[in-house]
């Protein structure tokens, strides 16, 4: 199961308790959603799960067209349940148990911790699973390597990435992408087939509660596979 997607397995997780929640009748009102956006919310789910069905069959094991057709689908389906989640907590007059909160990955912003300066250091990367158009990576502190925690005044973790084809120069910063930022210290990349056998260049750095960036971390190069 290691080449399986953390990411892909736990999202599937979420995606199958949300849907139904958001979808049932009673929630449907409460959260204001109409039956256009119910319908492709229902339909989201149906094709997600056909292509999780394939991507966790054994028979597929290593099919790029499969991996490719779950990451897309992943993506697509990132964007919408997002969405979602952003019309229900912009609703100031819903109120959210904590069960509900936690179905719908809903965090409350705990307002006690005073706000750190800009980071000054930067993480170091380390990569635990290569394969599979997907990378599995480890933001450490690099003044405390072996302890899987981000230091005190690092709220998120960033992420860049570039790929170039094999053999050409390093990319400058200019060519970086910015993917969405992480909250754990372990996180994944997923890349598509038309990107095999090119070479990815991964940066992290830390992010502070106001939004401030610290310094990129040395990138991290690799051959997609």
């Amino acid at each position: 199961m290691k080449n399986l997607s953390f990411k892909i397995l736990t999202y599937n997780v979420f995606i199958n308790n949300f849907i139904p929640f958001i979808t049932s009748p009673t929630n449907v009102a409460r959260f204001g959603f109409t039956a256009t956006q119910v319908t492709a919310f229902t339909a989201l789910l149906t094709s997600w799960n056909t292509k999780y069905a394939d991507y966790i069959n054994p028979l597929n094991f290593g099919s790029s067209t499969v991996i490719d057709a779950i990451n897309t689908a992943y993506r697509a389906a990132f964007v919408v349940t997002q969405a979602a989640r952003t019309q229900i907590v912009s609703n100031t007059t819903i109120v959210l148990t904590s069960a509900e909160k936690s179905m719908c990955n809903i965090k409350d912003r705990d307002n006690t911790r005073t706000p750190s300066g800009i980071p000054k250091n930067a993480p170091t990367l380390a990569c635990i699973v290569i394969g599979m158009m997907m990378m599995r990576f480890a933001a450490l502190n690099p003044l405390l390597p072996f302890k899987k925690a981000k230091p005190d005044y690092a709220h998120l973790i960033g992420v860049k990435i570039a790929v170039t084809g094999s053999g050409a120069a390093a990319p400058p910063d200019s060519a970086y992408v910015r993917l969405a930022d992480e909250t754990d210290t372990i996180f994944e990349t997923l890349f598509t087939s038309d990107q095999i056998g090119k070479i990815a260049y991964v940066k992290v750095f830390y992010i502070n509660s106001r939004g401030e960036a610290g310094p990129d971390s040395i990138p991290y190069i690799v051959t997609i596979a």
